[in-house]
Order: C-alpha cells, then sequence, then structure tokens
C-alpha cells in the first residue's frame, strides 16, 4: 500500500490530538470508494443523474489511476502527468483534492460521511438562511455526531500561503449547523508535486470579515442523499448478490455491468469471477437514515473491502503501480 504525508495545525483543544504530521497509507480501494461520494466534477448533479451519475464519478476515478504510482517516496503522481493538456490537468487535480480530502478527513478527524455542500442543497437536505456564494466545499458528519465544514483543494504546483486563508475563510463564513458550530471549519490542501503527495488539514482561527452563513440539515435526508446513488445502482443492476465479512452482509452489484452488452458472446467464467463489485451494508439499503447506528460495529477488514460508512468494493483489484 502506498502512503502520503498528512500535516494537521491549528486544531482546537476538542481535536489538539489531531495536530501534528503523519503517514497515512492509501489504497485503490480507499480511493474508489471515496469516489463514490465525493469524486464527481463541481457540474454534475449526481442527485438529477441518480445512478449515471454514480458510474460517472467511477468511469473518473479509474482514469485518474492512470497517473498515480507507488514511488520510493509514497503515492506520487507519474511524470506522463505533465503531458496532459491544461484543461485535462484541471480535472485531474479537482478530482485528486475532493478523494484526498475525503479519505483524510476521514483517518484524521473520523468523518465518515462528507458529502458536496451544494449537491446537498440541490437536494434540500441541507437549507442556507442566507450568505454568499464562497461557502466550504464539502460538509461531513463525524462519529460524535458533529458537522464538519471542509474547503477542499488540489494543486499540482507550488501555492502561497494565501490560498490556505482562502480557503480556510471560504469554509469557516458557516458559522452554525442546526443551531450550534461546527466542530472544524478546515481548508485541506493537496499538494500533488510533492513526493509523496502532501496533504495539509488546517483550522486556524476564522477571520470575522465576509458574510456568515447558518445552515439546517435534515439528519435522515442527508443520509439518503448520501447513500441515494448507491442504492440506485444496486436496484437498477440487479438482481444484486450478497457478500458477507465477518457477521456483516453486503448488497452488491458489479462494477461497469453494461461492459457486457458489447460483447457478442458469453464471457468466459473467469471473466465474471475476476468482476469488481459495489457493495453496501445490507441494512443501510434498507434504510440509509439508520446509517450511523448501523456502521457502529462494522466487522474487522484487513484487506480493506469495507470504508467507515458501510460501502465496499469486493473482487480482486491490484495496488498501486510501481515506478
Amino acid at each position: 500500500m502506498a502512503y502520503v504525508n498528512v500535516t494537521c495545525s491549528n486544531f482546537p483543544v476538542a481535536y489538539a490530538a489531531t495536530n501534528g504530521e503523519y503517514t497515512r497509507d492509501v489504497s485503490r480501494r480507499a480511493v474508489l470508494r471515496a469516489v463514490v461520494t465525493v469524486g464527481a466534477q463541481q457540474s454534475l448533479d449526481v442527485f438529477s443523474l441518480r445512478w449515471r451519475g454514480l458510474l460517472h464519478r467511477f468511469g473518473i476515478g479509474l482514469s485518474a489511476f492512470s497517473f498515480l504510482e507507488w514511488s520510493p517516496a509514497g503515492l506520487c503522481l507519474s511524470d506522463n502527468y505533465r503531458s496532459l493538456d491544461g484543461s485535462e490537468k484541471g480535472a485531474a487535480t479537482y478530482w485528486y483534492g475532493m478523494v484526498l480530502a475525503k479519505i483524510i478527513a476521514d483517518t484524521e478527524l473520523k468523518i465518515r460521511w462528507l458529502a458536496h455542500v451544494d449537491q446537498m442543497w440541490k437536494s434540500g437536505a441541507l437549507t442556507i438562511a442566507y450568505g454568499s456564494n464562497q461557502r466550504g466545499d464539502l460538509v461531513g458528519r463525524d462519529t460524535n455526531n458533529d458537522w464538519h465544514v471542509v474547503e477542499a483543494k488540489g494543486r499540482s504546483n507550488s501555492y502561497p500561503a494565501s490560498l490556505v486563508t482562502k480557503a480556510k475563510g471560504q469554509s469557516a463564513r458557516v458559522t452554525l449547523i442546526n443551531g450550534q458550530a461546527p466542530a472544524t471549519t478546515s481548508a485541506c490542501i493537496v499538494s500533488l508535486f510533492k513526493q509523496p503527495i502532501s496533504v495539509l488539514l488546517d483550522d486556524p482561527p476564522a477571520s470575522n470579515e465576509g458574510n456568515c452563513e447558518h445552515w439546517r440539515i435534515g439528519e435522515d435526508d442527508f443520509f439518503k442523499q448520501y447513500y441515494r446513488g448507491i442504492i440506485e445502482y444496486l436496484r437498477k443492476f440487479g438482481p444484486h448478490s450478497e457478500q458477507t465479512v465477518g457477521n456483516a452482509v453486503f448488497v452488491t452489484a458489479p462494477l461497469f455491468p453494461f461492459f457486457l452488452d458489447f460483447i457478442p458472446y458469453p464471457p468466459p467464467r473467469p471473466f465474471r469471477d475476476s468482476r469488481l463489485e459495489l457493495g453496501l451494508l445490507a441494512s443501510i439499503y434498507k434504510a440509509p437514515e439508520q446509517a450511523p447506528g448501523e456502521v457502529q460495529d462494522l466487522p474487522q477488514d484487513d484487506e480493506g473491502k469495507v470504508g467507515s460508512d458501510g460501502i465496499a468494493i469486493f473482487g480482486p483489484l491490484t495496488e498501486w503501480e510501481k515506478s
């Protein structure tokens, strides 16, 4: 497994233990799971596209694997990344920033559920009393039932210190969620130009300048929307099967089953047996609003198939290509 460097700084007393420098392993399965929830482009309304939007996210995720590799220094961008044109680099950089923000917010702040603010707002799960268009990218819920706001940015070149200040300012404009201050309002800057890739998670005191926002989030609606694309995908590509990890049962469906439509004859069984499957804890599939209680006792999973939010990737998946 390849690793990235993580620096956490300026977190308040309640999260003081988070501050420091760490290395964190990042597996391909973790990346694919992150793609499901935050890997889409900003212009993609995954809730109106539903299962098609989720499928699009996986396409983005798989294509981006082409430029990540495991070097002696850790997880790095391949030299071939420089050959992309500007628009391609912009899309990939945005994607890497969002996905690594999702992974690191989970490992460092125990935020199991992190989602796009705009998508929650469009779905009606989140309402904004007033404010500006400069709010943070992502809103998340942790294992203590606290809310967090994250502004994520990926950079393939060095950046000025003002980028962190601006990102923090955007997330800090959210001063109340459901009547309480968010637990953290962080800037997450992913430095793709470093070896290994480095992630800064910073929560300095916010400036009082600029408009503030107060949010209301319907908790049941938040979880229903978080899992909506996955549940619709599983329904669309049924009949699905079940997988078990320990005592936990997962509803699954093959990833990219539409590939079979282009094959004029049945594929050999080894092909079918080698397909990846997307899985969701069966109890969440039935009642996504119950997710916080259902994930409390997830089984020990040494292979990393199951994410902390109950989303799983089953099937053979090699680790990163070595440079």
